[in-house]
């Protein structure tokens, strides 16, 4: 199992989660956050009747995360990319993260890397 985190604009959000869903994935983390990177950006505000240009390096971003099994985790990836991608640059990162286990709260089902064991391990 994988844990893919994307980064990318909040304008994209909705596109990548139609997808996700389409391909099967309903367990998504969503979550608004900043980021500092190679974008900057000045915006223009008016205060008192003047105008006043102040450059923000904090862009209004959306991250998503969810778990993929490891033979899906290529395909994923590209689907993502070709959804997220465009002609502006600043589109977002995709990391990927190895999950060695996780474990279901109310029924302590534990997922061990692309297995599934039923009943609760007290051992954890």
């Amino acid at each position: 199992m994988k844990l893919i985190r994307v980064i990318l604009k909040p304008e994209k959000t909705m596109d990548v989660k139609d997808l996700l869903t389409n391909l099967g994935y309903h367990g998504i983390t969503s979550k608004h956050t900043l980021g500092y990177g190679e974008c900057k950006k000045t915006v223009k505000q008016v205060y008192r009747g003047k105008v006043y240009e102040q450059r923000t390096d904090a862009v209004k971003r959306e991250e998503l995360e969810f778990i993929v099994a490891d033979y899906r985790v290529k395909s994923v990836m590209e689907a993502i990319r070709n959804v997220t991608k465009t002609d502006e640059g600043a589109d977002g990162r995709i990391y990927v993260f190895p999950i060695e286990q996780s474990i279901h709260i109310h029924t302590g089902d534990r997922h061990i890397g692309d297995s599934t064991e039923t009943g609760f391990y007290g051992d954890i």
